[in-house]
């Protein structure tokens, strides 16, 4: 024998039944669906706060890393600046400093006859420039003209020649010793 049920219920009352059964099925789904809505969102709760703070904590920190980068990037810019401005000091001494070039022409302008000049040294300074200018003069009297002939030009303030240098009596080596500014 079978089983079957009998609906013995009009087919009007069966159908509103069915539709009220139906209405109650999706009222108990909406609930069921708002009520996990509602249970998740409380759980989602501290995460989000969690969250936010760090949000709020990294904005801070990259607010104070700004501020101290931009008081880095300040310092190295007047690092450069300042290195800029000493540099161009240094190169507006060093254009007023005399050249070696044109203090080597001055010297080799001044007459020499019986000195023959083997060796030069140029030291540019603050207040002028030395130059070593050494070589071999024929006699004592050659020797006396050439540091007479460069104590004589304007552009050369000081003459040194040591006095062994007039020791022997000819073929004497010498080394003489200029300073002044070598800009005639």
């Amino acid at each position: 024998m079978k089983y079957e049920l009998t609906n013995l219920l009009p087919e009007n009352r069966a159908r509103s039944l069915r539709q009220v059964y139906f209405l109650r099925l999706a009222t108990v789904a909406v609930l069921v669906l708002s009520g996990v809505a509602i249970v998740h969102g409380v759980l989602l709760l501290p995460s989000y706060l969690f969250v936010r703070a760090q949000v709020a904590e990294r904005e801070m920190r990259l607010e104070a890393l700004t501020t101290t980068l931009a008081g880095a990037a300040e310092q190295e810019v007047s690092a450069r600046v300042a290195a800029i401005g000493a540099d161009s000091a240094y190169l507006a001494k060093r254009a007023a400093a005399p050249k070696a070039a044109t203090a080597l022409r001055a010297v080799l302008a001044v007459p020499r006859d019986g000195v023959r000049l083997r060796g030069f040294s140029f030291a540019p300074g603050e207040g002028g420039a030395q130059m070593l200018v050494s070589g071999v003069a024929g006699s004592r009297e050659a020797l006396r003209r050439y540091e007479q002939a460069l104590a004589g030009e304007p552009y050369i303030e000081a003459v040194e020649l040591p006095i062994s240098a007039y020791a022997k009596e000819s073929n004497i080596d010498f080394t003489i010793t200029l300073r002044g500014p070598f800009t005639p």
